[in-house]
């Protein structure tokens, strides 16, 4: 039997009595609705229903099970005025065709070859840092990882770059609120200067990345990168040609943006926590400098053998991105009314699966904000449910390059950890202040000292 009985959710009298719940997508909301009404939750914003899913078993039906169900949400389908037809915004058939293309790029063997850009770029970061001087480290993790993205995927170092990537991402942040405008495409063509950064800052990156496409096809070189590969690809099992200069602009500004970004966001918000549990930082120290140790042979150890030995830093990464998951929702729009458990879904419902609610779920993580990485412990991690954690999505869009990220965030917290104390100046807060966006990102930075060890 079908049913409209919708499940509980907060209305609109509910959200009026709490200013701060009136942003429909803050985080703190997502986290209330789970613990106030449970697995299931319904409500209506905008004229469009709103469902809210808050179980491991749940994100397993939305996300795989009943995927060709949805398109993606409301945000990255309107993020197509600014990002274009890339691996975050395209549907299907496009989005299988260009991840085919794409994921050779970040085979195992390529990110292992990564790891030592990896390596040098973040040991070149810390040489530059002073002693006991303060600085924002969100910032320093921005301007490392685009470099790493930059040189890694399009063998460009683009570190003269680094301001006018990270003003463009902070404009493009700024889009968020217009995505749940009834016509976001009008208010792109009104003169706002907000609107007018987003235009100005889209100028800028595709300037740099045209660039980047033309020199590449009067060089006719074969660099070995993800560029090299788009200008080469041809789709066979599509039966298609070359990807033209928009196509491969389109999966160029997605990953150069959401490569950096996201890492960025959950390193700064690991060495927040290192700053907290000191003890833990010098547990990874020890283990670091054992990892980067040479062999009785004198040959240095690779960069994949050294990730591979730092199993506890392993951990310390994956339980802060259960903390503080950089992608702290995955939303989904319904294209065709269907039967969800009995429920009537229909046409256009936005549907909700929250990670950063997920995550923090007492349920399956008992005092979900204590810091534990050995809840990552396999023997421990088995005894949950195989959802309960996906800080990188869940079925055929499942993040491209989140074993990218993984070595990426590993390494970069190895070799930070092995010649630097991260503390609090005395007067910074110890509590973090998170801005829910397109992505979870320390709303004032993340302001340390380092002390070299």
């Amino acid at each position: 039997m079908v049913s409209t009985n919708y499940p509980p959710g907060p209305g609109f009298r509910d959200r009026l009595r709490n200013p701060g719940l009136l942003r429909l997508t803050t985080h703190e909301f997502l986290q209330r609705n789970a613990r106030t009404y449970g697995d299931l939750v319904h409500y209506k914003a905008f004229g469009r229903h709103v469902f809210q899913f808050n179980h491991p078993e749940m994100v397993q039906e939305i996300l795989i099970r009943d995927a060709a169900m949805h398109h993606r949400g409301i945000v990255m389908q309107r993020a197509k005025f600014v990002l274009g037809e890339g691996l975050l915004t395209s549907e299907e058939p496009l989005h299988m065709r260009q991840r085919r293309l794409v994921q050779p790029a970040f085979h195992r063997q390529r990110i292992t070859a990564y790891g030592e850009t990896m390596l040098q770029f973040a040991g070149e970061m810390t040489e530059r840092w002073t002693s006991g001087a303060t600085f924002d480290v969100h910032r320093s993790m921005l301007q490392l990882t685009l470099r790493i993205t930059g040189k890694c995927l399009f063998d460009s170092d683009v570190e003269s770059e680094v301001q006018t990537i990270s003003d463009s991402v902070t404009a493009f942040m700024g889009f968020l609120p217009l995505a749940f405008l009834p016509f976001p495409q009008l208010v792109l063509k009104m003169p706002f200067g907000f609107v007018q950064r987003i235009h100005k800052s889209q100028k800028k990156l595709d300037a740099m990345i045209y660039g980047m496409i033309a020199a590449r096809r009067r060089s006719a070189e074969d660099h070995g990168d993800l560029l090299s590969m788009l200008l080469a690809s041809t789709d066979i099992e599509g039966g298609t040609g070359g990807m033209t200069n928009q196509q491969i602009r389109d999966e160029c500004l997605t990953l150069l943006l959401a490569g950096h970004e996201t890492t960025a966001n959950g390193l700064s918000f690991i060495f927040f926590l290192m700053a907290q549990h000191p003890e833990v930082l010098e547990r990874v120290c020890a283990e670091a400098n054992e990892a980067f140790a040479s062999e009785t042979s004198g040959a240095l150890r690779t960069a994949a053998e050294i990730y591979d030995r730092l199993r506890y830093t392993q951990r310390v990464v994956s339980e802060a991105l259960r903390i503080y998951p950089p992608v702290w929702v995955t939303a989904r729009a319904v294209e065709t009314s269907y039967v969800y458990r009995g429920l009537s879904i229909p046409t256009g419902s936005l549907l909700l699966v929250p990670q950063i609610a997920i995550h923090r779920d007492p349920r399956f993580y008992p005092e979900p904000m204590l810091f534990d990485p050995d809840r990552f412990l396999p023997e421990i991690a088995a005894d949950r449910p195989r959802y309960a954690y996906f800080p990188f999505g869940a079925g055929s869009r499942i993040c491209i390059g989140e074993n990218f990220a993984w070595m990426e965030a590993v390494l970069v917290l190895a070799t930070v950890a092995r010649n630097w104390r991260l503390r609090f100046p005395d007067a910074a807060p110890k509590e973090l202040a998170l801005s829910a966006q397109i992505s979870l990102r320390p709303k004032n930075g993340v302001v340390l000292s380092a002390i070299r060890r």
